[in-house]
């Protein structure tokens, strides 16, 4: 079995590919031979090892669906960013928390620079645009790949009081205004530096258990951000809304089977229509598209990871008639509630 020194001495190294793609960067830095550079390249080797020059090849993907995490059973994916890789802007469905183990990178979100450094994590939220940059032997960068969907069943249970991290994740997750990333300092917390080595060791060795292994050190990462998130944060995109509006989402999601707005509004002592304007204000999403989006992912969940009956789903998530949870249903995924969760096993 490697030590955790030789894993990471290991990757020091650079890999192939990352050989082939310093070779173009140092062809780059000299416009004059650079076309010179291209016309010598073995497109064939270039293919096949699916190498991406931004010169030679127009169509590459500038999104990424959770479908390209490569194997469909894991929940978080570890991925060391090959330096000197050539920049393309590109967005994903999942998040990405961005961390440097050693050295620097370029991280481009959105239009703005942010030049990282040696124990920052940045976590970028899904459908965010950004490129990211590693241009030197001895920077070593890590990119922690989170399902969406994951993070709602794994470690939405975290964040439910009113510090900047729990406020970027509720944003993300709830609303059409979130912030697209939010930086962190781990420079000075050995403790949080050692959980993130265990987790990136777990995510590269793939050993029995790993899946369970990485969600926990994961969800410890979280606990310690969040205990010292105010004294780490470096930055976010914008400012935050009111810790008011974080509790009536998270009581929204615990009790998403019974809550009506007229529960709602008694529950935190406003009007019906001043808390549904209050919601709207905020999230830009009505209070019943927020609930039905709730509900429906509970229930492809349960369609996903059970053998429930669909009439025992649709009451799991306060809905009285099959028929209309159906209708909904299709409507929201494109398929029946069976279809789905007979694709979802064939997968």
């Amino acid at each position: 079995m490697m030590l955790f020194k030789d894993i990471f001495d290991e990757l020091k190294e650079l890999n192939e590919t990352e050989l082939f793609y310093k070779q173009y960067y140092i062809a780059k830095q000299n416009p004059q031979n650079f076309r010179k550079y291209l016309i010598s390249l073995d497109q064939k080797i270039i293919y096949e090892n699916k190498w991406w020059i931004p010169e030679l090849q127009d169509s590459f993907s500038r999104y990424f669906p959770e479908l390209s995490i490569e194997h469909s059973r894991d929940n978080i994916k570890i991925v060391r960013h090959n330096r000197y890789n050539p920049l393309f802007p590109h967005s994903h469905a999942f998040f990405e928390m961005i961390y440097v183990y050693e050295g620097r990178c370029e991280n481009t979100i959105e239009g703005k620079l942010i030049n990282m450094e040696q124990g920052d994590i940045c976590i970028v939220a899904p459908e965010t645009t950004h490129t990211m940059g590693v241009f030197d032997d001895d920077s070593i960068v890590f990119n922690i790949i989170i399902r969406k969907s994951t993070f709602i069943d794994k470690f939405i249970d975290l964040f439910n009081d009113d510090t900047i991290l729990s406020v970027f994740f509720n944003e993300t997750l709830f609303s059409n205004k979130a912030n697209s990333y939010i930086t962190f300092s781990a420079k000075n917390d050995k403790y949080l530096q050692s959980i993130l080595k265990f987790l990136i060791v777990e995510g590269i060795r793939l050993e029995k258990y790993y899946n369970t292994s990485m969600e926990i050190l994961l969800r410890a990462a979280f606990c310690v951000m969040l205990r010292k998130s105010n004294e780490m944060m470096i930055s976010n995109t914008h400012s935050i809304y009111t810790p008011k509006v974080i509790e009536i989402l998270k009581y929204i999601q615990a009790n998403f089977k019974s809550v009506t707005l007229d529960v709602l509004a008694d529950e935190f002592n406003y009007t019906p229509d001043y808390i549904s304007k209050l919601i709207k204000r905020h999230t830009g999403l009505s209070f019943t598209y927020i609930l039905q989006d709730i509900k429906f992912k509970k229930a492809a969940k349960m369609l996903r990871s059970s053998n429930i009956k669909i009439i025992d789903v649709c009451y799991a998530i306060g809905y009285n008639s099959v028929e209309y949870f159906s209708r909904k249903f299709k409507d929201i995924f494109g398929i029946s509630p069976m279809e789905y969760r007979k694709t979802h096993i064939e997968n």
